[in-house]
């Protein structure tokens, strides 16, 4: 009778930190969603919500939850400054799964596009 009740402990134990570990990994793996923005021509500076990010092309990620919207500016010397948006519209699997198995991770159920390309318009020259 104890050697069973130390067994179920043991597989109780075991149990909890199998399941600790999956949703640890699956908060640091699975939440996050990135894009690549790329500009014709390259070399743009890439600022999202008003913060400069780097230049095109960028690989861009972040953890905000479906259906976040962005605001994406893009500045080059000699072309207009371009503003946009970029949004998560993509559905994404693991969130998914995880959202039936916690459901609060349905959250993260859509992530950005794969690729952003936007084509730059050249100033008039005077």
């Amino acid at each position: 009778m104890l050697t069973r009740s130390l067994q179920k402990m043991k597989s109780t134990k075991m149990s909890r930190m199998l399941i600790c570990l999956f949703l640890l990994i699956f908060f640091l793996m699975g939440c996050a969603s990135k894009t690549i923005i790329k500009s014709r021509p390259e070399g743009a500076e890439v600022y999202i919500d008003n913060v400069r990010k780097g230049v095109t092309p960028l690989e861009y990620s972040d953890t905000a939850i479906a259906g976040s919207t962005k605001s994406l500016r893009l500045k080059k010397e000699g072309y207009r400054t371009f503003d946009s948006v970029i949004r998560k519209s993509e559905f994404q699997v693991g969130p998914c799964i995880g959202g039936v198995l916690v459901l609060f991770p349905f959250i993260w159920v859509l992530g950005y596009p794969a690729e952003h390309e936007f084509e730059l318009e050249k100033l008039p020259e005077t």
